[in-house]
């Protein structure tokens, strides 16, 4: 008898324990994750980003997850519909619930723009995994731009145009440019600059009768970035003239795009004692300020001369712009929308070697890094385009 009532008082103990306060069954609280979503964009309207919500185990209680968008690449608005505490409810039981984010489908060529949701609190579940990406992958062929800006004429006095480069025919005219490739190595790495980017056919695409050279962050040839870099070198040189170039430059920490001008038969020896002329060179983080430089000297190091230009209103991005350059003997004058804001004279740069009454040829190059601009930071958009309308060469 008194082992019977000792295996009974166990048996109803045992069956206590499995009671919760309330007299219901108990069950371990369940935990919350959400999976990461790469989608592409879509073209038209809005595409849907669902983002599955899990619980680790059903519940007889109802379990509400608090959830927020926050931005990356991918901004509120113009890419995606941002939400601010919304709340995900489930009924007892249930453990699965879908959170649906609209993004915004445009025609526009972009990069692969991210966003995050964030689960920001919970009741009756613990969460996990608080956060979610939303990858945007790009599927769009052509980039956006305001095709507005200035536009120089087609003649001045005393000039004849000489070579025009229209890039109307949807093609690079390899008669006229070379593509100069890869990262400079062996032997001046980063270009003697310690740029970042490595320079690739690829990188370069025509649009409306607009070149195009395409900055992207991208892993290539051991660089984390790719662009373009053509050149006229043994194919158009010229001595002397009006160069005018019709372009829209990009923006950004650590971009750096040039026009610019090197010697085709290096008369005084090694750079730089042959000369350099920069037409334009702009460092994305100054969107509304170009530069336009002479380099010379005895070396190894450079001799230079540097002006720059600041536009009164807007940046360099926004529409297009003339960068203009007129060069005759011992004097160089830099102009943009044919507003002249420098003068070289040979008389400038005093006992120096004056090395600009020589050939040169015509650079056209869109850098990622270096010494001068810096590197790219968590502000600079990928991809940058320098998009190009024309170059002529009066003389």
């Amino acid at each position: 008898m008194k082992t019977r009532t000792i295996i009974l008082v166990l048996a109803v103990a045992i069956v206590s324990c499995k009671k919760n306060s309330g007299g219901g069954t108990s069950q371990p609280t369940p935990t919350v994750t959400i999976n990461n979503v790469t989608q592409a964009e879509g073209n038209g309207g809005t595409t849907a980003f669902v983002f599955t919500v899990k619980l680790s185990n059903s519940t007889s209680k109802q379990v509400t997850v608090t959830y927020s968008t926050a931005e990356g690449a991918a901004k509120a608005t113009q890419d995606f519909t941002a939400v601010t505490n919304q709340s995900l409810v489930f009924q007892p039981d249930e453990t699965e619930k879908n959170i649906t984010i609209n993004v915004v489908a445009d025609n526009a060529r972009e990069g692969d723009d991210d966003f995050s949701v964030i689960l920001t609190g919970s009741v009756n579940a613990n969460i996990y995994q608080f956060t979610a990406s939303g990858m945007i992958t790009n599927d769009d062929v052509n980039i956006s731009y305001n095709n507005t800006g200035y536009d120089a004429p087609t003649s001045y006095p005393g000039y004849t145009l000489w070579w025009g480069e229209e890039f109307n025919s949807g093609s690079l005219d390899m008669n006229a440019w070379t593509f100069e490739n890869g990262d400079g190595c062996p032997s001046v790495c980063g270009w003697g600059n310690n740029e970042l980017e490595y320079y690739r056919p690829e990188n370069l695409f025509f649009q409306d009768g607009k070149m195009v050279i395409e900055a992207k962050k991208e892993s290539y040839g051991g660089k984390n970035y790719t662009s373009t870099k053509i050149l006229t070198r043994g194919k158009k040189s010229f001595k002397f003239g009006r160069i005018d170039v019709r372009a829209i430059l990009p923006r950004g920490k650590g971009i750096w795009p040039a026009f610019w001008l090197l010697p085709q038969n290096n008369v005084f020896g090694g750079w730089p004692t042959s000369g350099e002329i920069d037409l334009m060179e702009m460092v994305g983080h100054e969107p509304n300020r170009t530069h336009g430089t002479i380099h010379y000297g005895p070396g190894p190091g450079s001799t230079s001369i540097n002006r720059n230009y600041t536009l009164p209103t807007g940046v360099f991005n926004d529409k297009f712009y003339v960068f203009s350059l007129e060069w005759k003997q011992d004097q160089i004058k830099w102009y943009v929308d044919d507003i002249l804001f420098a003068t070289i004279n040979k008389a400038d740069i005093g006992a120096f070697n004056w090395p600009f009454n020589e050939d040169f040829f015509f650079i056209i190059n869109c850098a990622v890094g270096g010494n001068w601009p810096g590197s790219p930071d968590a502000t600079t958009y990928f991809p940058q385009w320098l998009i190009v309308d024309y170059v002529r060469v009066y003389r």
